[in-house]
């Protein structure tokens, strides 16, 4: 046991003497987990986002002229049973006057003698529907419909999110995989900065026999100990990016990030690997 804290008590006396090194080792770190964790909940959330927004999203199907309330009952029976549709919503001529009526102030009959709007429906895309979104082949399935007249769709916004998503996606990938091999290599150089001012003592220690393995402990203890404080600054921003973000969702729409929180443990996790890659790759070209 006192061996151990006396390897300890080294290890965090490097950190202070290095400080300006040893800040930017935990910043690297720091910022390599945040961005892993922004990946996580990004991963997490992003699907439940879409399927959010699928259940706002909708399609207006105007029928002909000609057709009747309970001829569209019959046509939306069949938009029913397109792949992707979650439900469909009548809307008679009766219902679009008074709507018409309620939005601009007018009534249509008493210039026209008959009532000129059309059936409609308005069609619900799936909440969860396997896969992306593709609108286009619903949007054509509906047009093949007998009595369909004009449909209305914005079904390349959730396509465009999904796109950026992906995209994002394995961008985020790629700038954490780097911002990872910089932060190990910042690790690398401060604990080979921390050996070189050591050197001495090194010297010293293995003339009174000392083993390898106990003068790489307080190193490979620095390294860690450099890991856990980045990784605990990314957990707590995480933790209050998510908590303030939900703060201000929660004053405008029903919709709210959800983390589990399980993954910190991850983070730490990975600091620790991150930090001992880069502790082994100094140490081992220094201390043989």
């Amino acid at each position: 046991m006192d061996k151990f804290l006396f390897l300890l008590g080294e290890g965090l006396k490097n950190l202070w003497r290095h400080k300006l090194t040893v800040f930017t080792a935990v910043f690297s770190v720091f910022l390599s987990l945040s961005t892993i964790g922004v990946l996580f909940i990004a991963e997490q959330n992003t699907h439940k986002l879409i399927e959010y927004m699928r259940t706002k999203y909708k399609i207006e199907v105007f029928f002909k002229g000609t057709v009747t309330n309970e001829q569209a009952i019959q046509y939306i029976q069949k938009i029913r049973m397109i792949p992707g549709v979650y439900s469909t919503t009548l809307i008679t001529k009766e219902e679009a006057l008074k709507v018409y009526k309620s939005q601009f102030g007018d009534d249509l009959t008493e210039f026209l003698d008959y009532n000129p709007l059309p059936v409609s429906c308005v069609v619900n895309v799936k909440r969860k529907y396997d896969g992306y979104l593709i609108i286009t082949p619903i949007i054509e399935r509906i047009k093949e419909i007998e009595g369909v007249d004009t449909v209305n769709h914005q079904g390349h916004l959730i396509s465009r999110i999904e796109s950026f998503y992906e995209r994002g996606l394995l961008g985020l990938s790629g700038i954490a995989f780097a911002i990872i091999l910089v932060t190990v290599m910042i690790i690398a150089n401060t604990i080979k900065l921390t050996i070189y001012s050591n050197k001495d003592l090194i010297k010293a220690l293995k003339m009174l026999g000392a083993t390898n393995t106990f003068i790489r402990i307080p190193f490979i203890l620095e390294g860690v100990l450099q890991a856990i404080l980045g990784a605990i600054l990314a957990s707590a921003l995480l933790y209050g990016a998510v908590y303030g973000a939900n703060e201000i969702l929660s004053q405008l729409t029903t919709f709210t990030i959800n983390v589990q929180w399980m993954f910190l443990g991850w983070l730490f996790l990975i600091a620790v690997v991150i930090s001992l890659f880069g502790s082994s790759r100094a140490i081992s070209k220094f201390i043989k």
